[in-house]
């Protein structure tokens, strides 16, 4: 038996192994591009960064264009499993990077609070060809500026997942020993101060390619505005913006009563609770609320902080029928 069970589970492995070889085999690579973007930093100062982004139909689409706000650490690969089905279907897909996170480079002095990176953001935005409807896209602390961001810009929707929400989780819980370690980080020789924090995030089950990405990271995560979110929230009731956000009970870096207490601010959005698997059958009823209703959250009590992937059909889908909707991206500006 024991021969029997060992020789089962080896062909399920290579079974499923082939599997995802032949799915990462259809995996379209990134259609990555450079664009000067010059905007005002924290300090005051002028910047000009080489943005560097994924645009997957530069030339534009005539279903939308999915704008997409990565996390910290992150870069516009958090959307790869999200990414594929919009090629499918002829969506566009704009994927920033910050600077600081290995993509685009980060630059003296920056500051990675929100009204810095919001700055970033415009400038890059304005550049940019958007035409026709446009989404915003966002996992974890992306979904702050993705937030600003469709109070700023026509949106027809803003798709977040695990948001942060209103106050301060347990992953920056005390807050003050995260600015330590960014003062010793500041006090050290670079090269000693990049191992450090190199190693903690690496300990910390978090992917990060070098220490510059990760004092970037650090430094972001203790800037976000949590304080500034709500009157975003406000606003954003105000605009006819399709609005759905997904998020989980085991999540490591924000706990779910957190986001159950945002959620209440955002309004007349209809709210659906899963234990681990959200049926097939279910998704007509989560898309059918974008017909008339402002949208819908869904909570996920077993998920984790990667929504991004395990959930990345449901969102893909949800985006599908925010592009198909009547009636939105009204906003009153």
């Amino acid at each position: 038996m024991a021969a029997l069970q060992f020789s089962s589970n080896a062909l399920k492995r290579v079974v499923l192994g082939s599997q995802f070889r032949s799915f990462a085999s259809k995996m379209t690579e990134p259609n990555m591009h450079r664009k000067l973007v010059k905007f005002q930093a924290e300090n005051g100062k002028q910047v000009e960064v080489q943005a560097v982004y994924e645009d997957s139909l530069s030339t534009g689409s005539s279903v939308g264009t999915v704008v997409a706000f990565h996390g910290s650490p992150g870069s516009h690969n958090d959307f790869k499993y999200i990414r594929q089905q919009f090629d499918e279907a002829g969506i566009r897909f704009i994927g920033l990077n910050y600077p600081g996170f290995k993509q685009t480079d980060g630059y003296p002095g920056q500051g990675h609070c929100n009204k810095e990176r919001q700055n970033y953001t415009d400038a890059f935005l304005k550049s940019a060809d958007l035409s026709g409807k446009v989404i915003f896209l966002a996992h974890s602390r992306g979904c702050e500026n993705a937030l600003m961001t469709a109070t700023t810009f026509p949106a027809h929707g803003l798709v977040m997942m695990n948001p942060l929400g209103l106050r301060k989780h347990k992953s920056i819980r005390p807050l003050s020993r995260l600015e330590r370690i960014e003062w010793v980080y500041d006090m050290l020789p670079k090269f000693l101060a990049d191992a450090m924090i190199y190693r903690m995030y690496l300990s910390f089950g978090l992917k990060v390619q070098d220490g510059e990405e990760a004092i970037s990271a650090l430094r972001s995560v203790i800037r976000c505005g949590l304080e500034t979110t709500l009157p975003n929230i406000h606003k954003l009731r105000e605009q006819d913006t399709k609005t759905f956000i997904i998020f989980a009970g085991k999540d490591l870096i924000c706990e779910d009563e957190i986001v159950f207490e945002a959620l209440k601010e955002y309004r007349d959005l209809v709210h659906f609770d899963y234990d681990s698997e959200i049926p097939t059958d279910d998704y007509g009823k989560i898309l059918k609320t974008f017909d008339s209703e402002k949208g819908a959250s869904v909570f996920v009590a077993k998920d984790t902080h990667f929504q991004n992937k395990k959930r990345a059909d449901l969102v893909a889908e949800v985006v599908k029928k925010i592009f198909d909707a009547e009636g939105t991206g009204k906003n009153k500006l």
